[in-house]
């Protein structure tokens, strides 16, 4: 059943252009170009979302997001500003706006097309199955020529979809060519997918990176379905939220921390508690876990993944401190976005003092670009903002030292330079252990506890007796009652 969206905007032409494009994407919509029409349509229907202009009259905005607060508490509303000044200069904030129960605000002007990413950024995997305009059986493919940075790519052995395709998939005809195998709605065939993977010897497949947010949801999903089924091997479990991870920090560092982005990590972080709580035999994947590509974006995922892994050694292991870690883990390097791109392909050993000096600074860019954000709290912007900082002194950016760091971050900046080591000389995780363990000087770097803790991360639990002592410098977290 189509979503059905109330659009409310002084300019018709705006408005009818609007309703057009939504109406193409199988929205049902509804258009009016008054607050009074509004709150009428409103009054008589229920709207998945409403659209609407800040300087609508007769009957403000305000008005309508008063009766909106009055009538209808859970109605998502997203609000567009004409002109960006009015926010520049204080007249009306987004914060002002948040507290009058606006979920989002998009600024003039946009490409009508930018609906389409709003409306989608709010819709949960229920709303997206349904708002897919179902066919039987499967489109004809097409040739399309789009550029190569327009795409995310995913293993073809990897690439799982609902009964109706959620999203068109292509595969790679060559530098900027592509081919659309299944479109949106298509019965999902395994079939043409084995086809190109046995007889055309494809390894990959293809989505927009416009439908990315879709892939994270149901993917996510898929990921949980795993982690409750006790007959899937723990390998396939890591290696489903592997995808997931990867997929939501790349949207991230693409597209910023909007607040739907922010509450999509949310969901992920709750997948990645299911895993590290539920799978004891987790340690026999991470001694040996080397299924990765060497990216910004595998390498958040894998210090996500052995940063809760050290976590949950320790008895004041909670769901809150490994869902805080994870988003933490998953955003760590986020200011490094702000670094010139040269930069970025320099590892710190190679660089000048100038470079130095500037690649250091990227925990207090991470912590800029998140300062502001509510959604985001201040444990996680903290263990951003201290990631690089050494138990003795030896870190960046401000020489923190011994208790002065507070001990999730110590871990993050542990499982950093574990993941690093791995990746960078090509290790088993066990051999990168090893190197990290026999310098005498780096391993100064760490609260020797988290060394124990990390030691038992790679051996089979029950040989291990728990201990339930706090590390010295604990500060975030209490020890748990029994």
């Amino acid at each position: 059943m189509a979503l059905k969206v109330l659009l409310v905007d002084p300019d018709e032409t705006w408005l009818g252009n609007a309703k057009a494009f939504l109406i193409a994407q199988m929205y049902e919509v509804n258009a009016v170009n008054n607050g009074r029409d509004a709150q009428l349509a409103l009054y008589n229907d229920k709207y998945f979302a409403v659209i609407m202009n800040f300087e609508t009259d007769n009957h403000s905005c305000s008005q309508v997001l008063k009766f909106i607060k009055g009538n209808a508490t859970n109605q998502r509303v997203i609000v567009i500003i004409n002109d960006k000044k009015i926010v520049d200069d204080g007249t009306i904030t987004e914060d002002k706006l948040q507290k009058m129960g606006v979920a989002e605000i998009a600024i003039k002007p946009f490409d009508v097309p930018y609906l389409k990413e709003m409306l989608e950024g709010h819709q949960s995997l229920s709303d997206l199955i349904a708002g897919v305009a179902k066919k039987e059986g499967m489109s004809e493919e097409l040739e399309v020529a789009l550029t190569d940075d327009s795409f995310s790519r995913i293993k073809i052995d990897e690439f799982y979809s609902s009964q109706a395709v959620l999203f068109d998939i292509y595969i790679k005809l060559g530098a900027n060519k592509y081919l659309k195998i299944l479109h949106a709605g298509d019965t999902f065939s395994k079939e043409r997918i084995d086809k190109y993977k046995n007889d055309k010897k494809i390894d990959s497949l293809y989505f927009h990176n416009n439908d990315r947010r879709k892939f994270i949801q149901y993917n996510n999903f898929l990921a949980k379905k795993l982690i409750d089924n006790r007959a899937v091997p723990v390998y396939n479990k890591v290696n489903q939220l592997k995808n997931v991870s990867e997929k939501f920090i790349e949207e991230a560092f693409t597209v910023g921390l909007k607040p739907q982005v922010v509450d999509q990590g949310r969901e992920v972080c709750e997948t990645v508690f299911k895993l590290i709580e539920g799978e004891e035999s987790l340690y026999q994947v991470l001694r040996s876990f080397q299924n990765f590509d060497p990216s910004a974006y595998s390498h958040a995922f894998l210090v996500t993944l052995y940063s809760t892994a050290i976590i949950k050694q320790f008895e004041w292991q909670s769901r809150t401190t490994i869902e805080t870690t994870a988003m933490a883990c998953m955003f760590h390097d986020i200011g490094k976005t702000l670094l010139p791109k040269e930069l970025l392909e320099i590892r710190p050993k190679d660089m000048t003092p100038e470079q130095l000096e500037q690649y250091q600074k990227h925990p207090e860019l991470g912590l800029s670009i998140v300062e502001g954000n509510r959604a985001i709290n201040n444990s996680i912007k903290q263990i951003i903002l201290q990631h690089h900082e050494a138990y003795d002194g030896s870190g960046f950016p401000f020489q923190k030292k011994g208790n002065k760091i507070l001990t999730l971050a110590n871990i993050v900046c542990l499982a950093d330079d574990f993941v690093h080591i791995m990746m960078d000389n090509k290790l088993q995780p066990t051999d990168a252990l090893r190197k990290i363990l026999m310098d005498k000087i780096g391993v100064r770097r760490y609260n020797t506890i988290l060394i124990e803790k990390f030691i038992n991360v790679f051996v089979d639990p029950e040989k291990i007796h728990k201990d339930s002592s706090l590390p010295s410098n604990s500060r975030m977290v209490q020890k748990k009652v029994s």
